[in-house]
């Protein structure tokens, strides 16, 4: 059964980082030019995540990605 994922985008100080950061979710991408990262988690893992990425040093911002906000079926005919 497939679960239910989201994105969060984890922003860092330095990319020496980048290791300790793969333990709290799958890593998809990494920008070490940008200093950035994008991982998935469970969704009901998000609190606990969020809190714990937060109270890291090395991190200076973590944000939740929005795709499950947007949009995906727009009705035939409306341009």
């Amino acid at each position: 059964m497939l679960k239910d994922r989201i994105g969060i985008y984890i922003y860092f100080k330095h990319n020496k980082f980048i290791r300790q950061l793969k333990r709290h979710g799958h890593v998809v991408y990494v920008n070490t030019n940008k200093q950035y990262m994008l991982i998935y988690i469970d969704e009901n893992e998000l609190d606990d995540t969020l809190k714990r990425l937060s109270n890291l040093k090395y991190v200076t911002e973590v944000l939740v990605s929005e795709y499950k906000n947007i949009k995906l079926s727009y009705p035939k005919g409306t341009v």
